[in-house]
């Protein structure tokens, strides 16, 4: 499966206000509309990783020249999720830069966020592929930063809670496919699959079954820990067992369209127009 280019600028790299930089999870920028002809940026990524950064923190990204630009949001508030705070792992920054335009980013729209009204209309599920966007900590790049692309399938998308350490109980898709610290906060995208019809060489309708189009799944919270009491064996066969854990994307959207956030996005809107 072939990944668009464009889907790798909508990640960024996290990390404290340090010298040198240390990058230990990403973000990625979402567009939510203000009307029908703007919109405002945010950044999105996981709450513990918001959490070890703090306000102070550094968000890295390239340029249109393919050099890095550094955003410093210092001071500036994470929005968590307004009734869940304690149980969902997101948190979003509003993204504004006086040097936006020499950014080389292409934000997630919110119209392909799977909703549960998505999934049930492209009928995603089981087996369906997916693929996270973000930071390999070993190898970022050095004159530009470099995101690596892991892939994947869905393996679980339960109806109850699934438990998640100092979470609680949480709202989460699980996913055949390892995760790494750096992966924390990447978005998570997956394909639906689609059923074409075709005929057989008695005239008989079949079907084909290919990829469809991407939505965003949601965000990459880690992965499932292995037991203190595997074998060796056991942890050597363990690329075998790799399963994430995924926040659904209509979290993503009850933070995006929290009180506040709305309230922000209001008056940021209200002083661009004068």
């Amino acid at each position: 499966m072939r990944i668009a280019d464009e889907i790798a600028k909508s990640v960024g790299f996290v990390s404290r206000h340090t010298d040198p930089l240390s990058y230990g999870g990403t973000a990625f920028l979402v567009q939510v509309p203000y009307d029908e002809k703007s919109g405002c940026l945010h950044l999105v990524t996981a709450k513990h990783v918001a959490d070890a950064v703090g306000s102070d923190c550094v968000i890295g990204m390239n340029g249109k020249d393919g050099q890095p630009l550094f955003a410093k949001p210092q001071g500036v508030q994470w929005f968590c999720h307004p009734t869940e705070p304690d149980s969902v792992d997101v948190a979003v920054l509003p993204f504004a830069s006086a040097r936006i335009s020499d950014y080389d980013i292409s934000p997630i729209p919110v119209e392909i966020f799977a909703t549960d009204s998505r999934i049930a209309e492209y009928d995603i599920g089981l087996g369906d592929e997916v693929f996270s966007v973000g930071l390999f900590t070993k190898y970022f790049g050095i004159s530009s930063l470099i995101p690596v692309v892991r892939t994947g399938n869905i393996a679980m998308m339960p109806k109850e809670g699934v438990p998640l350490g100092r979470f609680g109980l949480c709202e989460a898709y699980l996913v055949e496919g390892r995760s790494i610290g750096g992966l924390s906060g990447s978005p998570v995208f997956c394909r639906n699959t689609m059923k074409m019809p075709g005929m057989n060489e008695k005239g008989q309708t079949k079907f084909i079954a290919g990829t469809g189009q991407i939505h965003l799944l949601g965000l990459m919270h880690g992965h499932w820990d292995l037991p203190v009491e595997f074998s060796d064996l056991e942890k050597a066969e363990a690329v075998n067992m790799g399963i994430s854990i995924v926040i659904p994307a209509k979290k993503i959207l009850e933070v995006l369209f929290s009180p506040g956030l709305v309230q922000e996005r209001t008056e940021a809107f209200n002083r661009s127009q004068g």
